[in-house]
């Protein structure tokens, strides 16, 4: 079977060293690639997937909502998240699914207790997704600038302006889902983990660096932390399930990404 991923830029993706991994601990003979598309020629996506004679494909920046046009059939989730970043090409039909927040969910499934009170740092589209999968079962906040974006969305979360944040020790989980942190911002966070809960658990869906500034402050402070590997390999996992209907080998796929990022260190 032949699968890709979509975007632009594309060259940096870890996603065909993560899904080669699992092929071959599986021993299939599958081929993934990574496909940089210019904006200007998304129109032709249709074509261009056909060439490739794909039977499915990742959608990462900047396609998530133009590819959702394209598809035939959306999931539920999809819809309600507002981004495709998943698509399944069965009998033809293109098949639309998002996988960022099943795939954040069991990355820590094992840290979940039952109706957490989960604060969310950005209104952006990861945090859109990790906010409707926990929603069904935990009470959620999220943190933005503005109010605005997240009243918009077709499901209903508590959300507040980050001047707004006046208590955190009654959150359980926090997660940041904002760039802030990233590499090149590594110094800067969002919140001070000092006002945190000792059983607080702290998580952030960048995993470049391994530890960004409000993970170093949260083990200062001796808290859990989370970063975001295990949320990029489960979403990974769960795109493969749905394209094959089989469990993907998430140890082989965590050792490929964990060896390809130290080796751009």
């Amino acid at each position: 079977m032949n699968f890709a991923v979509i975007g632009h830029p594309i060259s940096h993706s870890l996603s065909p060293v993560m899904h080669h991994a699992n092929f071959k601990a599986l021993g299939r003979d599958d081929e993934y690639c990574a496909l940089n598309i210019e904006p200007k020629h998304f129109h032709h996506i249709k074509d261009i997937i056909a060439e490739k004679a794909l039977d499915g494909f990742n959608v990462t920046i900047p396609f998530k909502v133009d590819i959702m046009q394209y598809c035939d059939e959306i999931d539920t989730a999809a819809q309600m998240i507002g981004a495709v970043n998943t698509v399944h090409i069965k009998n033809g039909q293109w098949i639309g699914y998002n996988t960022d927040g099943i795939g954040y969910l069991f990355s820590i499934q094992e840290h979940l207790k039952d109706n957490m009170n989960v604060l969310i740092l950005g209104a952006g589209g990861a945090s859109r997704a990790i906010s409707y999968t926990l929603v069904q079962h935990h009470r959620v906040t999220v943190a933005n600038r503005t109010v605005s974006r997240v009243q918009s969305w077709p499901f209903e979360v508590a959300c507040k302006t980050y001047d707004q944040l006046d208590d955190l020790s009654v959150y359980d989980l926090v997660i940041n889902t904002t760039p802030v942190g990233m590499t090149g911002f590594e110094d800067t966070s969002l919140i001070a983990c000092d006002q945190l809960k000792a059983s607080c658990i702290v998580s952030d869906i960048i995993y470049t660096p391994e530890t960004t500034a409000l993970l170093k402050d949260a083990q200062q402070h001796q808290l859990n932390t989370i970063n975001g590997l295990g949320m990029f390999v489960m979403q990974g996992a769960r795109s493969f399930e749905i394209w094959t209907g089989q469990v993907a080998n998430v140890q082989a796929m965590t050792e490929a990404v964990t060896t390809a990022l130290k080796g751009r260190k």
